[in-house]
C-alpha cells in the first residue's frame, strides 16, 4: 500500500487525512504536535513532538518514515512544515515542491527578487542585516516603513515604525531572528485563495479583510468577505494573484494565499505570497461558501488521486476570528450562537490564562458566518462579533502568573 507523509500541524478535525483518504489506497503517516496527537490517535502511524515547529527531531523522524514507509508523496499544509517538507523531498528525490520553491513563498526577501521588474507593483524592501541598514532605508525612503520577519506568518514580529521614537523603541527590542525592512502601504488590503493543479490555477477568489492582519495587538477581530464578480477590484486581484504564480517557480500542486492592496490612489500592490491554505478560519470559509475542501483537493493532487473538484457554487460566506483578551477565561460563549453562525471553532477552555492576541491566524474562536448577500455577511460578522464580546467573560490573572 502506498503511503504518504504528512506534517500536520492542524487538529483532527479540520484535517481528517484518513477520512479524507478512505478508498483509495493510500495510507497516512502522521507527524504532529503533541497537543494535536490524541485527535490522530487511532491511526496506526502517528508521531507526535513538544516544540513542533523548532524541534529538529521532526525531521529526523521524517526521514526514518519515508524511508521505512517508502512514502511516495509528502504533504504539508501549514507554514511551519513548508521547507522542511522540500528538503525531504529534494533528499529522498519525491514529487511536489522543493526546496528553491519553498523559499521562495516563504522567505519575503527571496520572494521579492523573484518579482522585482514583473508585471505586480512591490513596495521597495531590503534584507535587514543591522540597524546600519534601517537607518540607510529611513533616509532614502523617509516614514513610515515595515519591519518583519522574513520567515514568520499572521503578522507575527511585524512592527510599522512611524518616527525615530518608534524606530529607538524596535532597536531595543528587535525581533531575534532575520528580517526585512519595506516602506509602509496605505491602503485596503485583499487576498486571494486558490489551489494550483497540474500548473494549472483551477481554483482563485478574492476577498476583503474587514479590520487588518494587526487588528489582534488590540485583541480585536480581523474577518474575510468574498468579493462579487461586479465588484470593481475584483478582477484586478485576480489578474495579480496569476501574475505572481506566473512570475515564482510555483510547485505543479499548490493551494496559495496571496496579500494585495489596493491604494488609495487606486494601484494594486504585492504585500506577499504563501504555498499553503490561508490560515484562520479561511479554509472553512471557502468550504461553505464554494463547496471546495481546499486541503482535501490539494493532498489529492500530491497523492496522484482523481481530484473530486465540480462547478464551485457560490454562497455568500465569511471568516470571522476573534484573538483572546488578558487573563483568565472565565466564561467561553458556546451553544446559542446566532442563526447566521455556520461553522464555530474554539481553541481556549475556561480557565486557562491568555496574554493577548499572538499573530493574526491564531483566535480563541473562530466562525464561519452566512447571510443572504455579501453586505449581510458583513453586518452579521460585526454582530457575532458583538454577542462574542458581550458574552465572554475575563478574570485577571494571578500575580505572577500560571505558566
Amino acid at each position: 500500500m502506498p503511503h504518504v507523509l504528512v506534517f500536520a500541524k492542524t487538529p483532527y478535525a479540520k484535517t481528517p487525512y484518513d477520512r479524507w483518504l478512505a478508498g483509495s489506497g493510500v495510507e497516512p503517516v502522521i507527524l504532529t504536535t503533541t497537543e494535536f496527537a490524541a485527535g490522530y490517535g487511532h491511526l496506526p502511524h502517528v508521531h507526535a513532538f513538544d516544540d513542533y515547529d523548532t524541534n529538529q527531531l521532526v525531521e529526523k523522524t521524517a526521514l526514518r518514515l519515508a524511508r521505512e514507509h517508502a512514502v511516495t508523496a509528502v504533504f504539508a499544509r501549514a507554514e511551519a512544515d513548508v521547507v522542511r517538507a522540500a528538503q525531504l523531498r529534494d533528499l529522498l528525490d519525491l514529487p511536489g515542491q522543493r526546496t528553491a520553491s519553498a523559499l521562495a513563498f516563504r522567505d519575503k526577501v527571496v520572494m521579492k527578487d523573484h518579482l522585482v521588474g514583473g508585471p505586480v507593483e512591490i513596495p521597495a524592501y531590503r534584507a535587514l542585516d543591522s540597524a546600519y541598514t534601517a537607518l540607510g532605508f529611513i533616509a532614502e525612503h523617509g516614514y513610515p516603513v515595515v519591519i518583519k520577519p522574513l520567515s514568520e506568518s499572521g503578522s507575527l514580529g511585524a512592527a510599522i515604525i512611524r518616527d525615530e521614537a518608534e524606530l529607538d523603541a524596535y532597536l531595543a527590542r528587535p525581533w531575534r531572528g532575520a528580517s526585512e525592512i519595506e516602506v509602509f502601504v496605505p491602503g485596503q488590503m485583499y487576498h486571494v485563495d486558490g489551489l494550483v493543479v497540474n500548473g494549472e490555477v483551477v481554483f482563485a477568489h478574492p476577498f476583503r479583510y474587514l479590520n487588518d492582519c494587526l487588528s489582534f495587538r488590540a485583541n480585536d477581530w480581523v474577518a474575510n468577505l468574498p468579493l462579487t464578480p461586479q465588484d470593481p477590484v475584483h478582477d484586478r486581484l485576480l489578474k495579480a494573484a496569476r501574475a505572481v504564480l506566473a512570475e515564482l517557480p510555483t510547485p505543479p500542486h499548490t493551494a496559495f494565499h496571496a496579500e494585495l492592496w489596493i491604494t488609495p490612489d487606486d494601484q494594486t500592490v504585492f504585500c506577499e505570497i504563501a504555498s499553503r491554505t490561508g490560515g484562520g478560519m479561511i479554509s472553512s470559509m471557502v468550504r461553505h461558501a464554494f463547496g471546495i475542501d481546499l486541503d482535501k483537493e490539494w493532498l489529492y493532487a500530491e497523492c496522484g488521486l482523481p481530484s473530486t473538484l465540480g462547478t464551485p457554487a457560490y454562497r455568500p460566506t465569511g471568516a470571522l476570528c476573534i484573538p483572546p483578551s488578558n487573563g483568565v477565561l472565565s466564561r467561553l460563549p458556546s451553544g446559542d450562537e446566532p442563526a447566521c453562525v455556520k461553522e464555530v471553532a474554539l481553541t481556549g477552555t475556561v480557565g486557562q490564562e491568555f496574554h493577548g492576541g499572538v499573530k493574526s491566524g491564531l483566535f480563541l474562536a473562530g466562525y464561519v458566518v452566512g447571510g443572504d448577500t455579501e453586505e449581510d455577511v458583513a453586518a452579521n460578522l460585526e454582530n457575532v462579533a458583538a454577542w462574542f464580546a458581550d458574552r465572554a467573560q475575563w478574570s485577571p490573572a494571578p500575580k505572577g502568573g500560571t505558566r
